[in-house]
């Protein structure tokens, strides 16, 4: 009886042993099917106006201008009436000089209500508003009170004034709009007795006038005739280097200065390893992170470079101009020297391997050839299939690769293309390899 008792557990056993091992089998065949032993990802396309697709240089340089400093003995308080960036002509008034500082603000609220007036005058002219649709006014509200918005929680201080001039624009053209008022020539008058009695008060001192036509700037740093702008394009990384350590102070009696060329230049000392990526004649975008918000585009005008092997001074010429780039001077600059666009992979599907590729000569002769190159591993069907790829641009994330390589130059049928699913995360991988 025991026996028999023995012989049950045992049968017992070997049949949830093989219900087990059935259901495993099962249950991996299921897995098999439904899970594959690669990660991939889409392979895209970026353009060379997308973020990240430049090859970019941080230095710190100097601007340079042709500047002539005005100076003028100042006993009273002193008012500009150009802004920074600001064109002049040669005569023509930077500045008003006052007897006290309420005269100053006198005028400073003289010139608010003056715009205010030519606003509101604006709006009365029956063919600036008549034709305006009252749903894409309201559009046009909103986005200017969301930028107002923005601009106070990015601390865009500077332009907060223009934005609220915007929108205070735009919420009175829709009350004409809408008929809610007809006319704002009461508020004209108001404003206007308001200017009239200011300006027959203040008492002015007198003018100060541009020595010469131009760009008007009123920071004075001492640095004006320091270096060379006739003859930038000579100047050698060891002169520079010089120049920029020299001590100035600005003219005690200086109240501005008059930029008088239009084109002014950014010159900066790079590596020698850097100044390869320099030629003359090459655009290039300048940004100063800590200055300003745009970029400026630029032109490589000199690569002055002892030898090969010595770090070389870039004199880049600008054409832009505003009241941030006036008051630029020595600048951290983030320099965009190539960008490029192309198909965007990443660096965890990028392998080396060894390709064998056979062709036939001029000669009719077959010629076989094997080398170790650069390239990814692609999904087709179930199988993965490696593909040579041809580096423009890396970072330590990604690659941008050329969709249009010379044929003759690849030893694999084809390269990456836009759309393809690129393997990114597998083990023993090789060209041919069933994966599903």
């Amino acid at each position: 009886m025991h026996d028999t008792l023995q012989h049950t557990w045992i049968r017992k056993a070997a049949a949830i042993c093989l219900a087990f091992l059935l259901l495993f089998y099962i249950g991996y065949q299921i897995y098999r099917a439904n899970y594959s032993s690669v990660q991939t990802e889409i392979a895209t396309y970026v353009e060379a106006s997308d973020p990240g697709t430049s090859d970019l240089i941080q230095t710190t340089g100097t601007a340079v201008r042709k500047e002539t400093v005005i100076q003028q003995q100042v006993d009273g308080v002193i008012t500009y009436v150009t802004p920074d960036g600001g064109k002049v002509s040669k005569g023509g008034a930077v500045a008003e000089l006052y007897a006290t500082a309420q005269g100053a603000a006198a005028q400073a609220r003289i010139d608010e209500l003056n715009y205010q007036i030519s606003q509101l005058q604006s709006l009365s002219s029956p063919g600036n508003t008549h034709a305006v649709d009252q749903d894409t006014l309201s559009k046009q509200i909103s986005q200017k009170l969301i930028a107002l918005l923005q601009g106070g929680a990015e601390g865009n201080f500077d332009s907060l004034g223009e934005l609220r001039e915007d929108l205070m624009y735009s919420l009175n053209e829709r009350q004409i709009v809408t008929g809610k008022v007809s006319n704002f020539d009461a508020r004209v008058q108001s404003l206007t007795a308001e200017r009239d009695s200011l300006a027959a008060g203040r008492q002015t001192l007198g003018t100060v006038t541009a020595p010469a036509a131009g760009v008007f700037i009123s920071e004075v740093d001492g640095y004006e005739s320091v270096f060379p702008y006739d003859s930038i394009q000579s100047l050698t990384a060891d002169q520079y280097a010089s120049l920029v350590q020299t001590q100035v102070s600005p003219a005690p009696d200086a109240v501005g200065k008059i930029c008088s060329e239009f084109k002014w230049y950014f010159v900066c000392t790079v590596s020698a390893e850097d100044a390869l990526k320099f030629a003359e004649g090459n655009a290039v975008t300048l940004r100063f992170p800590f200055a300003i918000s745009d970029s400026v585009t630029a032109v490589v005008d000199a690569v002055n470079q002892t030898d090969l092997e010595s770090p070389a001074l870039i004199v880049m010429e600008c054409y832009e101009m505003n009241e941030e780039l006036a008051s630029l001077r020595t600048e951290t600059c983030e320099i965009s020297v190539t960008q490029y666009s192309g198909i965007r992979v990443s660096q965890k599907a990028v392998h080396f391997a060894e390709v064998t590729k056979t062709w036939e000569d001029e000669n009719g002769e077959e010629v076989t050839e094997m080398r170790e190159v650069k390239g990814v591993y692609v999904m087709h069907g179930s199988e993965i299939v490696f593909r040579q790829i041809v580096p423009l641009y890396s970072t330590s994330y990604y690659v941008i690769c050329d969709p249009n390589p010379n044929e003759d130059e690849l030893m694999t049928d084809g390269t990456v293309q836009l759309y393809d699913e690129i393997v990114v995360e597998g083990t023993d991988l090789y060209d041919g390899k069933v994966v599903k």
